[in-house]
């Protein structure tokens, strides 16, 4: 499993393992997304303006499922 901290004003941590991509927001709320490509992660980790990429292109993609954790 791949963890990096996210230095961004909406996201907290990001956990990447299996096409399973894991979102905690600084809100609290936790997001698991099943991906169809793995380079999505890597893209997601060099993008300049990780906010933007994970609103365009992992939040408003339709080929991610979406499962929200609470707890």
């Amino acid at each position: 499993m791949q963890t990096i901290e996210i230095n961004s004003h909406k996201i907290s941590r990001v956990s990447y393992q299996w096409h399973l991509l894991t979102v905690e927001m600084k809100t609290g709320e936790r997001f698991i997304y099943r991906l169809l490509e793995a380079s999505t992660f890597k893209d997601f980790v060099n993008s300049k303006d990780r906010d933007k990429f994970y609103k365009t292109h992992i939040e408003a993609n339709k080929k991610f499922k979406r499962i929200q954790l609470f707890g």
